[in-house]
């Protein structure tokens, strides 16, 4: 796995402004377009996705017109608003599932850090979800990592970075 264009994101929740529209005003459609843009800034064509979680809120034309829009081949690990059928997100992602392992890099991808059981010794956890009620981001520690796209300027980060960020974080989570 080339870590460099590999990249892992979660928590657009797009197609549902109000979502984030209430106390949160975070999402608007046109804040919905800034996101795209964001995100093709730093992902290519050719480049992989690693999404964890809260893709989209609409329906399956909205599934499929956003895949459209944003770069890359993605995956979904699915979030707790991934409520279709695992068939349904095929139309905009080469895989669906609700963790991924990667051994060869000893990490653990999953929606809700809290959700990670039975971790391997020394297996790290790249996770979502932490994106409401917060006034900022949770600490990256040597051991995990919140991708949230809030937390990354609606950037998509690579894997090589947030391994980076974990490598250099002062401490092991509790």
């Amino acid at each position: 796995m080339d870590v460099n264009h590999t990249f892992v994101t979660s928590d657009y929740h797009f197609r549902d402004w109000t979502f984030f529209g209430g106390a949160f005003a975070e999402s608007t459609k046109e804040e919905e377009m800034r996101h795209i843009e964001l995100w093709n800034s730093v992902v290519g064509k050719d480049d992989l996705v690693l999404y964890i979680g809260d893709f989209c809120d609409g329906g399956v034309g909205d599934l499929e017109e956003l895949s459209k829009k944003l770069n890359g081949r993605k995956i979904l690990i699915k979030g707790n608003h991934d409520h279709i059928d695992d068939d349904w997100y095929r139309c905009a992602f080469e895989d669906v599932m609700t963790e991924m392992r990667i051994p060869d890099l000893n990490l653990r991808l999953i929606h809700v850090k809290e959700e990670a059981k039975n971790l391997e010794a020394g297996e790290r956890v790249i996770y979502g979800h932490a994106h409401r009620h917060m006034s900022g981001p949770p600490a990256t520690t040597r051991d995990s990592i919140c991708v949230c796209a809030k937390w990354h300027g609606w950037k998509p980060i690579s894997l090589a970075e947030a391994i980076r960020q974990m490598d250099a974080a002062q401490s092991w989570a509790g």
